[in-house]
């Protein structure tokens, strides 16, 4: 579990606009948008508000909330909620609705919009 994984996830849960940073803090993750994660008994994301995210067999998520993703066209990652995200060359993921999200360090993400 990293900074920058969370705070993917965390987008996908918010759908939000807004700019946000995701810091590790010994075993779990706080994001400024309201989101903390951590790994549960069972070893999968959990994030406070109870929302577990799953992989499954296939490579893709599922979120305890019904949230799925699957493929879809040019790489791109499509949540049920209508977000895609696909990772860039540069180890950033970019998502449907303009935010970036990448690592700042080793302990860190942020996510805002492309400038």
């Amino acid at each position: 579990m990293n900074a920058l994984e969370i705070a993917v996830f965390a987008l996908a849960l918010a759908g939000g606009n807004d700019p946000f940073i995701c810091q590790l803090q010994m075993d779990r993750v706080s994001c400024t948008n309201g989101y903390v994660a951590s790994r549960n008994g069972q070893g999968n994301i959990e994030f406070d508000n109870g929302v577990e995210v799953l992989r499954l067999m296939d490579g893709t998520l599922a979120f305890s909330n019904g949230i799925t993703t699957h493929w879809g066209s040019a790489g791109w990652v499509q949540f049920s909620t209508g977000l895609s995200v696909r990772r860039d060359r540069d180890g950033s993921f970019r998502f449907s609705n303009g935010m970036v999200c990448r690592a700042e360090g080793n302990m860190a993400a942020i996510c805002a919009r492309k400038s």
